[in-house]
């Protein structure tokens, strides 16, 4: 297992993202505990935390992830007996689809689970589908039914979009819409962001752009104040490492907008090779060529935005001022209000953490 997610990960989380889905894992419980934690941290569908709520078979006092927990024999002689007796138990709770997903290792095994799906009469409640790189967040079954007759799709992150993108276009014949400045992160990569949009779709963008540009003027002044008081953010330091998609537009935004400056710049492995062309392009024509995949967690610097556990790790040592979350895995830290670092409230975020960083002292 790794700390990043990777694309067994996405499989799982993906249909843990549909609001009346369930994912069953034909693997072993170590694959469990941790997919299961995070898709309940991340979008809680149970009212209770207490393990002797779910001490039935195949959850082990977790509220997700359901799985069949082979053992050495298992791998030897197959999964057989504890398919046909996980398939029914899962579907007698009345969700609306049911997904079974192979860890890495039992799809070594070869066990045939479309004979195991027919078998236990759930052809009307079970379909056999293929996650790869979809990344859902509360979809319904009757959404992904109409997803298919709609007149485009947006791709905001294309490391974890693309690929459903582009099936969706071969199949149902959608085009889909892209920014090749990468997510709408920061004001002038929203703005583009909506832009593209308007261009693809033949609308008018002017009252969304008038928005973007009325929050921007909104705030200016703070900054302005802060910056006559400090003389910052200008000249302070930042290290960043994420999705190819983020530190793009976010690494130009904190150094155009705000002039900080980029310490120590990363990607997440399979990002996209174009987005990070862009990346290393602009570090070159902003003199911080040296800062290209030179991300060192142990050395002083104003704000980090990265994982929750680089986050963590660098403020406990006093390493930054200001951590900021933009990548799995997550700090645990729980959020009441909402949350994000895309769009006008995302860039609000993101300007509320740098600037009450920068106030505490180095």
């Amino acid at each position: 297992m790794t700390l990043t997610a990777d694309a067994f990960t996405g499989s799982l989380l993906a249909v843990e993202g549909i609001r009346d889905a369930t994912v069953v894992l034909n693997g072993p419980t170590g694959c469990k505990y941790y997919h299961s934690h995070i898709s309940d941290k991340q979008y809680p569908k149970a009212s209770s935390l207490d393990p002797l709520g779910y001490t039935e078979e195949f959850y082990f006092g977790q509220p997700r992830i359901p799985c069949t927990y082979l053992e050495g024999q298992d791998y030897i002689g197959g999964g057989t007996e504890k398919l046909q007796r996980i398939l029914p138990a899962i579907a007698s709770k009345n969700n609306d689809l049911l997904v079974i997903v192979n860890s890495p290792g039992a799809s070594l095994i070869g066990d045939d689970l479309k004979r195991f799906i027919d078998s236990a009469s759930l052809s009307k409640r079970c379909i056999a589908i293929e996650v790869e790189t979809v990344l859902c967040a509360g979809t319904s079954i009757e959404e992904l039914r109409r997803s298919s007759s709609v007149a485009f799709n947006l791709v905001i992150f294309p490391e974890y979009g693309l690929k459903i993108a582009k099936w969706y276009e071969e199949r149902f014949d959608i085009p889909y819409i892209i920014s090749q400045e990468g997510g709408p992160v920061g004001y002038d990569a929203t703005e583009m962001w909506i832009e593209k949009i308007a261009c693809s779709m033949s609308v008018d963008p002017s009252k969304a752009i008038e928005m973007v540009k009325k929050e921007r003027k909104k705030h200016y002044h703070k900054i302005s104040r802060f910056y006559s008081l400090t003389g910052l953010p200008k000249g302070a330091t930042f290290l960043i490492k994420g999705d190819s998609s983020v530190v793009l537009p976010l690494t130009k935004w904190l150094y155009e907008y705000l002039g900080m400056e980029p310490l120590g710049v990363k990607t997440l492995p399979g990002m996209c090779s174009g987005t990070e062309r862009q990346i290393i392009d602009l570090l070159e024509n902003i003199g911080f060529a040296d800062s290209w995949n030179n991300f060192s967690d142990d050395i002083p610097v104003d704000v980090v935005l990265a994982d929750g556990h680089t986050v963590k790790m660098m403020s406990e040592k006093k390493l930054c001022r200001s951590g900021i979350e933009i990548s799995m895995p997550s700090s645990g830290y729980l959020n009441f209000l909402p949350r994000t670092y895309i769009g006008i409230n995302g860039a609000l975020f993101l300007l509320e953490q740098i600037f009450n960083g920068l106030r505490r002292m180095p």
